[in-house]
């Protein structure tokens, strides 16, 4: 796609034609495979796919991926947001960061994607910045939960 840089048959692809979709949200991933995984998730904005990830050992930078083409998306679109959602490696942090300031100097909102601990996972088994993670993304109890301790709704029913 000429517009996301995804993978489909047609150009414009058919989730940039989409009227459906949130016109105000971009997720940017490193891979078109990402994509894929996104959609099963029901994600239902944008993407743009930036083609890789930044890597100084391989000599790959900014300019080697599609950050230019994604500023130029949010000169001309409806865009208020982006999301970055690139892997939780040392690349993939360093590129967020990087796209992060190139996206912000646009004036669109910029925000990654949450991080924490795993489902099923033990907290002494998660890595310190997992756990950073986790305690800045925390957010209320769902609904359900009841505050006061000893009560019969201290945890939500299952249904």
């Amino acid at each position: 796609c000429s517009v996301c840089f995804n993978l489909d048959e047609i150009d414009p692809c058919s989730i940039c034609t989409d009227p459906t979709r949130d016109q105000s949200l971009i997720l940017v991933v490193e891979d078109p495979r990402d994509v894929g995984s996104f959609q099963e998730a029901e994600y239902r904005g944008l993407f743009h796919v930036l083609q890789g990830k930044v890597s100084t050992l391989e000599g790959i930078g900014p300019e080697d991926l599609t950050v230019a083409q994604l500023l130029a998306r949010l000169g001309d679109s409806k865009v208020t947001a982006v999301c970055l959602a690139t892997n939780p490696d040392l690349e993939g942090e360093a590129t967020a960061r990087r796209v992060a300031l190139r996206v912000a100097e646009s004036g669109v909102s910029v925000t990654r994607l949450a991080r924490g601990i795993p489902a099923g996972a033990s907290i002494t088994q998660v890595s310190q910045s997992i756990l950073s993670d986790a305690i800045e993304g925390r957010r209320p109890m769902g609904e359900g939960f009841d505050p006061e301790p000893g009560t019969e709704s201290e945890v939500p029913s299952p249904t």
